[in-house]
Parts: structure tokens; sequence; C-alpha cells
């Protein structure tokens, strides 16, 4: 098999950061948190609200300079890393929760209502599975719902999905119906 190289994303609150750790761990693959490189890098610019926009371009230059220079297996986690280039991804995990879930760990995370809404909404709408399908392909992309799951639990799962033991295939999680 290739080397791992493994795509987290998802909406913010989804579990992304405790399942790519504990993901990173088992395979004792090397992890990288793409929001604190892009910060680390300088790689974005403020909007009128402060809030940081990554530039793209640079964040996919950089993350294949910090691939080529590493070995072995990768971890890459961030709400932008179905974003990077195919080519480099062998993985792409989507993490799903349930937008009445989803909502209170946001509020609890001290988010606007705005952002809250927003965030809610495009995970009603899956629009991160389904830009990571249309960049990746059907076959790439792995859906986990983490409404009710561990991090560890996850883990397992995805690992039997490697495996063939069960299917993540994207498209089973609609939340549709809940927000709209």
């Amino acid at each position: 098999m290739a080397r791992l190289v493994i795509a987290v994303s998802g909406t913010p609150g989804t579990g992304k950061s405790i399942f790519a750790r504990a993901l990173a761990k088992k395979l004792n693959a090397q992890m990288i948190d793409l929001n604190a490189l892009i910060r680390r890098k300088k790689i974005y610019r403020l909007d009128v609200d402060g809030t940081k926009i990554a530039d793209l371009q640079k964040m996919r230059r950089e993350f294949v300079r910090t691939i080529r220079a590493s070995r072995g297996p990768v971890v890459v986690e961030g709400l932008l890393a179905h974003l990077l280039p195919k080519r480099y991804l062998t993985h792409v995990i989507i993490l799903r929760t349930k937008p009445k879930v989803l909502e209170r760990r946001l509020r609890t995370r001290k988010y606007s209502k705005v952002k809250i809404r927003d965030n809610v909404e495009s995970e009603a709408l899956s629009i991160i599975l389904w830009e990571s399908v249309q960049a990746h392909g059907m076959g790439k992309v792995y859906e986990i719902d983490m409404t009710k799951l561990r991090s560890d639990a996850a883990v397992k799962l995805f690992s039997d999905a490697l495996d063939g033991k069960v299917s993540l295939r994207p498209g089973k999680v609609d939340w549709l119906e809940e927000v709209f």
C-alpha cells in the first residue's frame, strides 16, 4: 500500500482535532494541524470582521513542501484539509455531527449567532462532504457521523472501513429535514 496521507475535515465542532490526534496515534503518523500551519506561515489575510481568510494556493504549496519533506504516514487536520491537492492525499475523512448538537457545541465555544447559523446550515447541506467528493471522488472520501461516537470508536470504524469490513461511503448522513 502507498504511504498514507489522510485528510480529516468537517464543519467546526464535529471533533476533527480529537479524532485526528487519535488516528495519528493509532497509525504512528505525523500530525499536521493545518490551521496552525496557516498561522505559523502567515498565509492568510484578515477580512472586515477580523476573521482570518487563508490563501488557498499558498496553503496548498506549503502543504506540498511539508509532505515532500516528511516520511511515513501523515494525518492532516483542519477545516480546509479537504481542499488540499488530490494527488497527495490517499483518504479524506469528513466528520459529521447532528446540527442541534453542533449548535450547542458552537454556542459553548462562544461563536456568534451568525457563525453558528452559517455552520449549522453548512452541516445540514453537507457542503464540506460534497466539496470533498467533487475534489477527490467518491472512492477516496469517507463520512463518519460523530454525533454519538467517541474518537476511539470512530478511529476503529475508519480502520474497519480500510479493511473492507464496513462502508463509510459518502451520502449516508442526511440532516436536511432536521434544519429546514
